[in-house]
């Protein structure tokens, strides 16, 4: 067992580990799980220089905007999957039996999902109908008929095919896609949920808004569409930020 601890060092991260040392292949892989979760190649760039004069956005230029993401694709579908139709506080609950019963400590790998049964998703887990969603996305992935990970920006595919891949998941509609759009790094689409709609309301000043007005309203940041909307919407998370 071992403890990986990620630290800011002068301006850049450091990933400590404690416990038996690693190999040179493991510590390859530790990093480039570590760059992933942090986004560190990922160019924000063209962004920036977009938003640079933005009287709303113009504070993400100090260095914001980078998505965390978890070390692999599958974890993100899974955790979006939990976040579906339900409070925060079920997430946290689906999420924390699945790692407490099936991960060891840490999220577990495809093969242990697909091998709990379905009363583990539905008396443990409490995951309701989500359970079967579930159960067919770990299966789908531990027998290597469903292949989460090539939908990395890094393999290629054009937005529109991996939409299409996302949608026919079980568990995954428009906003669910639109999420781990975000978390792949793919912006254009704008998360409607229950949260972010009232909140945009609030903060625009607006009574009502459909979704169509609201991704016209952020049409202008093309490519970063659903970057800026989810920016402008959680700017007060920001420590000195109102």
């Amino acid at each position: 067992m071992r403890r990986v601890t990620v630290v800011p060092a002068g301006g850049e991260l450091a990933v400590q580990v404690a416990g038996p040392k690693l190999s040179a292949c493991a510590q390859a892989e530790l990093t480039a799980a570590a760059r992933r979760m942090f986004r560190l190649d990922e160019d924000l760039a063209p962004f920036y220089a977009a938003i640079e004069n933005d009287p709303v956005l113009a504070w993400v230029g100090k260095g914001a905007g980078r998505m965390l993401a978890s070390p692999t694709v599958f974890e993100d579908v899974v955790k979006t999957v939990c976040t579906t139709n339900c409070a925060w506080s079920g997430t946290v609950r689906m999420v924390t039996a699945v790692v407490k019963e099936l991960g060891e400590g840490a999220f577990p790998e495809p093969h242990a999902m697909a091998a709990a049964p379905p009363k583990f998703y539905r008396d443990v887990a409490r995951a309701g109908y989500r359970g079967a969603y579930l159960k067919a996305l770990s299966t789908a992935v531990a027998k290597g008929s469903l292949d989460l990970e090539s939908l990395r920006p890094e393999y290629g595919l054009p937005d529109s095919e991996v939409e299409e891949q996302l949608l026919a998941l079980p568990g995954v509609g428009p906003y669910a896609c639109a999420h781990i759009m975000m978390l792949l790094g793919r912006y254009h689409r704008l998360i409607f949920d229950s949260w972010t709609r009232p909140a945009y309301l609030r903060l625009s000043g607006k009574r009502r808004a459909s979704d169509r007005a609201i991704a016209r309203a952020f049409r202008p940041y093309g490519a970063f569409a659903g970057l800026a909307f989810w920016l402008t919407l959680t700017r007060h998370w920001v420590a000195g930020e109102s």
